[in-house]
């Protein structure tokens, strides 16, 4: 016997829940998001617009397995194959480029720093909303 919900297959049901999580996460929820953190209403998020975004929306706790406040660099590892799968790692760079005062930790404050210059790909210190859009449709702080 076929699963039917209001005349329609199980599957069409399935089907079309996924593609409307798809084009969620092929820049809608990226643009809702972008336009949410985007206080002044300019063309851009500065770089405390960003870090607002960042905290709000909890990165660094997602990748601070041990909730210590910090990040070793297992846990920088493990936070850049799960949620920047879609960056290439020469984009991302090295755990000692994130460790800014080189204690072998990145803080909140580095963290929110590296991943900023990671989405800000022209390196104008501003996130357009294509950056910050392009980031979260390709894997930016949803684990993959």
């Amino acid at each position: 016997m076929k699963k039917e919900l209001y005349g329609l297959p199980f599957w069409i049901l399935i089907s079309l829940f996924s593609l409307g999580l798809s084009a969620c996460n092929q820049g809608g929820e990226g643009k809702e998001l972008y336009k949410a953190y985007n206080k002044d209403k300019n063309d851009f998020l500065d770089d405390k617009e960003f870090y607002n975004a960042v905290a709000e929306e909890k990165y660094f706790e997602r990748w601070n397995q041990d909730g210590d406040r910090s990040l070793s660099e297992d846990e920088w590892r493990a936070g850049v194959n799960n949620y920047l799968g879609g960056y290439k790692v020469s984009t991302v760079e090295k755990f000692g480029e994130w460790d800014l005062n080189g204690d072998s930790q990145v803080s909140e404050e580095e963290f929110r720093e590296g991943l900023f210059e990671v989405v800000d790909k022209d390196q104008n210190r501003q996130i357009s909303q294509s950056e910050f859009t392009s980031w979260t449709k390709e894997g930016g702080g949803q684990e993959s």
